[in-house]
């Protein structure tokens, strides 16, 4: 039997996970105040991104477009923030992301998963995949 690789170990670097956290923090903020351009100022240009709905979008203009509806047409009341459940680093230069994103609207919560990569250019982090998933609601 073949010995298979550990890719998903954490490692220790705080600074990374620091800055990284910083962004998630940021994208609460910026959903928060329905500021679009300041939520997607951390997505790399050929960003390919799966909203919850199941749609795909390619490059920073489509998913930039995306939220800039979203947020401006249908954030209303709504609340929601990012708590990560952990940071790995499959290569110096990237980072995979695992979080939930619970979802507040008019008292109801819902909840996303997440797992999002980042890879790291000229010391800043940036957001380069993006797969977000509903969480089914048991009665």
């Amino acid at each position: 039997m073949t010995d298979r690789p550990d890719t998903q170990e954490a490692r220790t670097d705080e600074d990374d996970v620091r800055l990284i956290e910083e962004i998630f923090a940021e994208l609460g903020s910026a959903f928060a105040e329905h500021d679009a351009a300041r939520f997607d100022e951390r997505f790399t240009a050929d960003i390919v991104f799966t909203a919850v709905n199941g749609v795909r979008f390619f490059g920073w203009e489509e998913i930039h477009a995306y939220h800039r509806e979203r947020l401006t047409g249908h954030a209303e009341g709504i609340s929601t923030w990012y708590e990560i459940e952990r940071v790995t680093f499959p290569a110096p230069d990237v980072a995979v992301v695992f979080f939930r994103q619970p979802v507040v609207v008019s008292g109801h919560e819902r909840a996303n998963v997440g797992t999002w990569v980042l890879v790291k250019r000229e010391g800043q982090w940036w957001i380069s995949a993006g797969q977000n998933t509903g969480v089914a609601v048991t009665a």
